[in-house]
Formats: structure tokens, sequence, C-alpha cells
């Protein structure tokens, strides 16, 4: 009986530096740039497609500018109009092209003489609501100098959308939505340093204090309200601002208790042999009204009333 021989394929991995997760090789981008001595870029084609947005422009060129590779807009059309991610297709496209193989982030379209491509940088975002939010010297003295008209206005939206999106009032909330504001930018500069160490250390800071706020989606303003879900404190907290307030009587739509109705009492028909009804006849309409009538007279309970009565359990009950 012969054997069957099962031939192993031996792949090599490698760490990556975004996510500490070993990967086989195939996850990794191939760059020829002496950067990458592996030929391989550091972190894993997830991590860079989760981090680099490829309909913004700006954060294309910067990845670009990491791993110091040139920027070609025909080149770059091209790879968003196939059915791949772009980023892939794009760095598989500059690598196959024996004119751009070795070509350099200097070596972009658009370079000035100062050595950046020059954009057409934002003036304002929307914010969740549509409003817009205009890039002026209001925010800088709000958020401070040194940062970029970009990151004001990113700033500047996540607060806004916080506030309209979340319960935020006291100072300790204020404070923390101000700081995560500032860390979400140090988190985009991290990003496009390559420093995915502090990266990842300053992800999880902003995760634990987004859950310690009270920041996360499931905590967002409106919540309890969709869901009828409130705290027994909450209740107490309400009931002693306001007071007792008795609750309105149960209102029933007519055309889907009339629609009851009329098919139990067809049903009896049926079975009794009776014509069919079309609509509730007038005298069971009446009926109906008498006992559905809202009777608000309050009701007074003397004491006196009840002191004869006996509510006790008998020995035999």
């Amino acid at each position: 009986m012969s054997k069957k021989t099962t031939k192993t394929t031996n792949l090599t991995k490698k760490k990556c530096k975004a996510c500490n997760k070993e990967k086989t090789t195939t996850y990794f981008y191939k760059i020829d740039s002496p950067l990458f001595p592996d030929g391989m870029m550091t972190i894993c084609r997830d991590c860079v497609r989760k981090t680099v947005d490829v309909e913004d422009i700006e954060q294309v060129i910067l990845f670009l500018r990491q791993i110091d590779k040139p920027f070609i807009k025909s080149y770059w059309n091209e790879a968003l109009q196939t059915n791949k991610h772009p980023l892939g297709e794009y760095i598989r496209k500059i690598n196959s092209l024996h004119q751009i193989r070795d070509k350099t982030f200097k070596n972009s379209d658009g370079m000035s003489d100062m050595g950046k491509i020059e954009l057409h940088t934002i003036q304002e975002l929307e914010n969740v609501k549509g409003e817009m939010i205009v890039y002026s010297d209001t925010l800088i003295d709000k958020w401070g100098i040194g940062y970029a008209k970009h990151e004001y206005l990113k700033m500047e939206k996540f607060e806004q959308d916080m506030r309209l999106t979340h319960e935020i009032h006291t100072p300790i909330h204020v404070d923390m939505l101000t700081q995560l504001a500032y860390m979400s930018v140090e988190r985009d500069r991290l990003r496009q340093e390559g420093d995915w160490g502090n990266y990842a250390r300053l992800s999880k800071t902003i995760e634990e204090m987004t859950k310690s706020a009270g920041f996360r989606p499931v905590d967002r303003q409106g919540t309890d309200e969709a869901t009828g879900l409130k705290s027994f404190s909450q209740i107490f907290e309400e009931v002693e601002k306001r007071g007792f307030r008795k609750p309105p009587p149960l209102e029933f739509r007519e055309d889907i208790v009339d629609a009851m109705i009329l098919s139990l009492s067809n049903y009896y028909h049926r079975l009794v042999g009776k014509q069919i009804l079309t609509d509730i006849p007038e005298e069971m309409k009446q009926e109906l009204d008498a006992f559905f009538e809202e009777d608000l007279t309050p009701v007074d309970l003397e004491a006196n009333e009840y002191e004869e009565l006996d509510f006790s359990v008998g020995d035999d009950a």
C-alpha cells in the first residue's frame, strides 16, 4: 500500500509593530527602499488600511512620505479605478514600473521648491448637525498655537460633535473632552511619523478615557430615551425634582380595537351561522364607549367604613 506524502510549506512570519501580531509575510506591503532592509513594511497591510483613509489625499501623501515613495497623481487615479484596495494597488504599481521603482518622495508630483507638496488645505469642516466649522483666529485662541489648520478644525469638530451627541455638563467631563480632542491630534501625528509603539499606547489611553467619561457610541445622548432604560436613582431624582405625576390614561387606536372586536364577532357569527358583519353594530359601540369612558372623579376613602370588615385568613383556608 502506497503512502501518501503531504508537502508542507513553511511560510515566513513577521511581527507587525502596530498590532503586535505575527502574520505571514504576504500580509506586508513590499517596499523597495533602504528604510526597509527586508523589503517589507514594518506594519501589516490591515493596520495600514485602518490608519490611512484613502479618501483623504493628505493622509495618502503623508503615508507615502513615511515610506519615502513618490506620489504620482495619474497612477493614484488609476489605482482608485480598480476593484482592489487603492493603496496596495498603487504600491504594487510603483514597485513594478522600472522608471519609478527607484524614485523617492522628493520626486512626487506637485513638489514645490521648499520640498513640500502644494495642496489646497481645507478651511472648513461640517459637524454632525451639518453646521460649518470655519477656520479662524478664534480657534487658535481656543486651542493654542502650534497646530496646522486641519488640526484646529479636527479638534473643534471633535468637541462639537461630542457635545451634540452626548450629555456633557460637569467641569470634569468638559476637561476630559478637551484632553481627548488634543490626544486625537497627537495620535494622528504619531501615525504620520510611523511611531506605532507610542501610537498603540496613546490609542489605548484614549479608549480607556472614552470609556471612563461615558463618551463611547453606546453612551450617546438619547440612548436611554430611545430604549426606555433608566436607573432607579435617575427615576428617583426626577420624582424629587418634579413631584409625583399621575400617568395619563391608556390610549388605544380605535381602528385596531374595532378591528379586533369585529374579527371576534364574525368568528362567533360563523360558528352559529349568522350574517358576517362589515362594521360594529351601533348598540355594541355604545356599550364599548360606556366601558372605556374615563371616570376622573376622585374616590374618598373613609377609614371607618372598613373598621368592621375582617380580612383575616381562617384555619381551614
